[in-house]
């Protein structure tokens, strides 16, 4: 993917950025370019050959500067006759790249501006700042600091306003890089470590490993002007290193140089590593056909004579590549040579020349280090800050008064929710005590229709057996008012009357006994139900008692409610059940009672059967039983007999 070129602290920097944003190694560009050209042969589409043409102008620009630029005009004239405005943006910020590159910095100025205006036609708003770092790096190289400054602001509040870490990083450290040019070499390293920092976060690739390459090096520079040998020597070395893993050239190039020089500053000699380093230089810049890049390696050579005292052959080699440096307006290698040439006079006690290029020094350093411009630059970069902080400020208030809102929101929406749910367990409450209450109805209404009819059983039988009894007594009596002198028929009227009177006092034995068994009235549970048991049992139906624990001070409505319970299953399993054997176990503990029945006659389903099958009588102890709080479970089935478990609580 092509990027646009990058500013940097020095003309070489600059180059070396533009180039190394994002392209190919030199043999991987061979080829590239090479497999650009054979399809451009084949195809025909005017729109792919456009494209074409447009990745060709930005490969060539670090092979061919002319090649770059001729392939910028085809693609340009293409993309205008097929009425591209995307790609021609594209093509004008490749050719203001190219242009750069040769340091015509007014016709890169003229291409950058045209594809911003028709990135900003198109509201291409990505596109537009990534066009103010290149054209900041256009106005710092002609020293433009103030606008350089503006421009690198602009990008920075687009690329922090979309997130966009990558570009905010890259524009940090030419902001970095700015401030170096400025002599502000602290906040400088601040924004050049910030940048490294992020790119040593990030997964590693050549792109990356580019900037971590390019980073080290603008840190080493910013030390070095420091006059920090130490830290500057530390981050050429790593910068170095980077490079070389790489196969960046061009950073291998600058890293050896600076190190060289650095190493004769410190002596005020060079050795033969530096002088190794100087060739290796020379030899990498050399390939990339720049003349500036080139003449700059003389600055160095200079230098070497100096520090061995040949000044005439220093002196010889300055003068030969000033006009170079005039002509390009390198004006920090035009400095550089300068101050050099002052050093030499000085030696050689030629007072004349040295002041000359003393004074021209001044002149040309006051363009560079204008201090009205840095501080109007550094003003800005200062008001840029202290909005950007103002506006975090705003921003993180209003995230509070957001979140409080959220907060005293959720706060209202939980005490309506506990409100809503407390009403709610308050209304169930209420239903469940309703329910309670008619339930304890039901159950009061079924004891009472059970009593009611009880006494109806007990009417009917008085009525139908006892009273006819009676009756046929009162009318046996009258008949001996008729024999009273009949001494033999009145004797058989008695014998009948006697016996009359024996079987009505059998029966109301009997229906006394079954509404209050003796041993209940005895108050004896265990020995009701083994009397009860005792009468039940026939050849037929072996019925089975089992007691434990079983206390005789029960309460009375417990021990009549189980004494019915088990009354009441008997005499359903010989009505209904065809049973043969009955199992019953009676038991007491601290805090219940309870009684299980099973026997193994034939059955029936609950759900399906009427209880007035039974009458009422299952319903009424079920009825008895809940009204003292207890539990009734019934588990019957065709064919599988009938269980009945009864618990009531002490």
């Amino acid at each position: 993917m092509k990027t646009i070129a990058i500013p940097s602290v020095s003309r070489i920097l600059l180059f070396f950025i533009v180039l190394f944003s994002g392209i190919c190694h030199a043999q991987d560009l061979q080829k590239v370019i090479s497999q650009l050209k054979e399809e451009l042969t084949k195809t025909t589409d005017e729109q792919r050959r456009a494209v074409i043409f447009s990745d060709l102008t930005w490969y060539y620009s670090s092979v061919s500067i002319d090649s770059a630029l001729a392939y910028g005009k085809k693609a340009e004239k293409t993309a205008a006759d097929l009425g591209n405005e995307n790609l021609l943006s594209q093509i004008y910020s490749d050719l203001g790249a190219v242009y750069f590159r040769q340091n015509d910095f007014k016709n890169s100025e003229k291409n950058y501006l045209k594809s911003y205006k028709i990135r900003e036609t198109l509201n291409n708003r990505a596109g537009m700042a990534k066009l103010n770092n290149n054209l900041a790096s256009v106005y710092q190289s002609t020293f433009q600091y103030k606008k350089a400054m503006e421009m690198y602001l602009q990008a920075l509040k687009y690329f922090e306003s979309t997130k966009d870490e990558k570009n905010i990083n890259i524009t940090k450290q030419n902001l970095g890089l700015l401030f170096v040019d400025l002599k502000n070499f602290d906040q400088a390293i601040i924004y050049i470590k910030e940048s490294i920092d992020y790119f040593e976060s990030q997964e590693k690739s050549v792109d990356n490993e580019n900037k971590r390459c390019e980073n080290y090096l603008n840190l080493g520079k910013a030390y070095q002007q420091k006059k920090d040998f130490a830290n500057a020597q530390k981050y050429y070395e790593k910068s170095a290193a980077i490079c070389k893993s790489v196969g960046n050239k061009q950073g291998i190039a600058f890293t050896q140089r600076n190190l060289a020089n650095l190493s004769i500053m410190k002596n005020k000699k060079a050795d033969s590593a530096d002088l190794v380093r100087l060739e290796e230089s020379k030899k990498i810049r050399k390939e990339f056909n720049s003349k500036v890049d080139m003449e700059s390696n003389q600055l160095d050579v200079a230098q070497g004579y100096i520090t061995q005292r040949k000044f005439q052959e220093a002196k010889k080699v300055l003068l030969k590549v000033l006009p170079v440096f005039v002509s390009e307006q390198s004006q920090e290698n035009e400095l550089s040579a300068y101050k050099l040439l002052t050093t030499i006079y000085n030696e050689l006690n030629n007072s004349d020349s040295a002041d000359y290029y003393f004074n021209r020094y001044l002149q040309v350093n006051e363009n560079l280090v204008n201090t009205s411009v840095i501080r109007q630059s550094t003003e800005l970069e200062k008001k840029y800050q202290t909005l950007k902080k103002d506006k975090e400020i705003l921003e993180n208030r209003s995230q509070i008064l957001h979140r409080n809102i959220y907060i005293f929101s959720l706060l209202g929406l939980l005490a309506l929710a506990v409100g809503y749910y407390r009403n709610y367990q308050h209304r169930q409450k209420i239903r469940l005590q309703k329910e309670i209450l008619h339930q304890q109805d039901l159950a009061t209404r079924a004891v009472m229709n059970a009593e009611d009819n009880e006494r109806k059983r007990m009417a009917s039988h008085l009525h139908d057996g006892i009273g006819q009894m009676l009756t046929a007594t009162h009318m046996n009596l009258m008949v001996l008012e008729e024999y009273k002198d009949a001494d033999s028929d009145m004797g058989d009227v008695i014998g009948k009357t006697k016996k009359i009177l024996k079987d009505a006092m059998v029966e109301v034995r009997t229906l006394s006994h079954q509404m209050m068994p003796n041993m209940l009235i005895k108050n004896s549970l265990s020995n009701a139900l083994k009397e009860l048991i005792d009468q039940s049992s026939t050849p037929k139906l072996a019925v089975h008692l089992q007691l434990d624990g079983l206390m005789d001070n029960l309460d009375e409505n417990i021990q009549i409610v189980m004494y019915r319970v088990i009354q009441e299953c008997i005499n359903n399993t010989l009505k209904h059940a065809e049973a043969t054997e009955i199992f019953i176990r009676v038991q007491q503990t601290k805090t219940e009672i309870l009684a299980y029945f099973k026997d193994n006659g034939k059955g029936f389903n609950p759900e399906a059967t009427s209880s007035k099958s039974f009458g009422m009588g299952l319903e009424n102890i079920r009825s008895r039983i809940e009204f003292l709080k207890g539990l009734f479970l019934l588990n019957s089935g065709a064919g599988q007999g009938t269980e009945i478990t009864v618990k009531i609580p002490l």
